[in-house]
């Protein structure tokens, strides 16, 4: 890693990657780079380095819907400059709710990022079944966790 794509925590010696967004997030296209840092064993937040208060909740989807796959389209391999699928890490944008049962992941627009060379994109699946507000948790397993969300 060189120095510009870390990002280096005072409190810590924790080191968090900057991924360059070339193309911005939808909605969000002013803001190319966001740091991607482990929240716990589960979440990540993904917060944008120029305005730190733009944040996304974010998961392994693989963890959660074990049968999850798309296609990587071509022109986003060329985009982050992915040459083998070692490279590829994918995360998915959860919308929290005080209601565990209601939190949701974003299934539809994967967020991909290219471990090695640090950029990132998210795009957009066509033609397929996922949704934008796919229930991040079985009903069993928001009943039988439980606790605090």
């Amino acid at each position: 890693m060189t120095s510009d794509r870390v990002h280096q925590e005072e409190a810590s010696s924790t080191i968090t990657p900057i991924y360059s967004f070339p193309k911005g997030l939808p909605g969000f296209d002013q803001l190319k780079e966001f740091l991607l840092q482990e929240h716990n064993e589960v979440f990540s937040l993904l917060s944008a380095v120029d305005q730190p208060e733009i944040s996304f909740i974010t998961v392994n989807p693989f963890d959660f819907i074990p049968d999850y796959e798309f296609s990587l389209p071509d022109d986003t391999m060329l985009d982050i400059e992915v040459n083998n699928r070692e490279q590829v890490a994918v995360r998915c944008i959860v919308t929290w709710h005080s209601e565990r049962e209601k939190i949701t992941i974003n299934l539809l627009a994967p967020l991909i990022f290219n471990v090695e060379s640090f950029k990132a994109k998210q795009i957009v699946l066509q033609n397929t079944i996922y949704t934008t507000k796919h229930p991040l948790w079985s009903s069993s397993e928001a009943v039988e966790e439980g606790g605090d969300s």
